[in-house]
């Protein structure tokens, strides 16, 4: 394999305004290669619904040759869900790409990867970037499920803003809604300002601020309240 090469510490005028144009170079070449890869191209993510599953994957260029690629997976539904907890269902009718570059999603671990280290040709690296996304994304997709994402996160004590989050909705995914609902607390020991926020803060019209802990918790007994009246 060869060498990953790094970016020099600093650059002169002339290799910065030659990186920008490599990058505007490559940018237009994803762009224009994608959709013919099985892909959709918006705003530097590479992305596209696989059934049940949204993939997306992010590459970004190496010093003269080759690319980092970041690739993730995730259920189609688990955006949907959050938005839902969080107030702002009406998130659900954006373009697909929101859910690669949106704000308000959630992103699950990433799969890192380099790719093309021996090509310096944009057009190339480009093609070769979206084959490879493309094959790491049906390796993944063979073995993935709401289980296994669960499995891979840590113990509830270690769970700090957006795994926390992860993990009660995948809860709430595999219908485990005590599990998530227990999540929603937070003990004495594991207190922690990024455990309380969870990574997302909510201002309320009364100028008051929920947390995604407070919100989730308050989802899942009015989704509870609801299942006892329709029996």
């Amino acid at each position: 394999m060869s060498e990953i090469p790094l970016w020099p510490d600093k650059l002169t005028r002339e290799q910065q305004r030659a990186s920008r144009q490599r990058g505007k170079d490559f940018t237009a070449a994803l762009r224009r290669q994608a959709r013919a890869a099985n892909w959709r191209y918006a705003g530097g993510w590479i992305f596209r619904q696989a059934g049940d599953w949204f993939v997306d994957g992010f590459p970004c260029l190496l010093w003269g040759r080759g690319a980092a690629l970041r690739l993730l997976v995730k259920p189609m539904a688990l955006d949907p869900l959050f938005w839902d907890i969080v107030g702002v269902g009406e998130n659900r009718s954006l373009p697909l790409s929101f859910r690669a570059n949106g704000a308000w999603v959630l992103r699950p671990a990433t799969i890192d990867s380099h790719v093309g280290l021996d090509l310096t040709d944009v057009e190339s690296l480009a093609a070769e970037v979206l084959r490879s996304a493309g094959r790491q994304a049906a390796e993944l997709l063979e073995s993935i499920s709401i289980e296994s994402m669960l499995a891979a996160l840590p113990a509830k004590a270690d769970l700090f803003g957006q795994q926390r989050v992860l993990a009660i909705c995948l809860h709430i995914l595999a219908g485990q809604t005590e599990t998530a609902l227990n999540l929603c607390r937070i003990s004495k020991s594991e207190e922690h300002p990024i455990a309380r926020g969870s990574g997302f803060l909510t201002r309320n019209l009364d100028g008051s601020v929920s947390t995604f802990l407070d919100q989730a918790r308050d989802w899942i007994v009015r989704e509870r309240r609801g299942a006892l009246r329709i029996v």
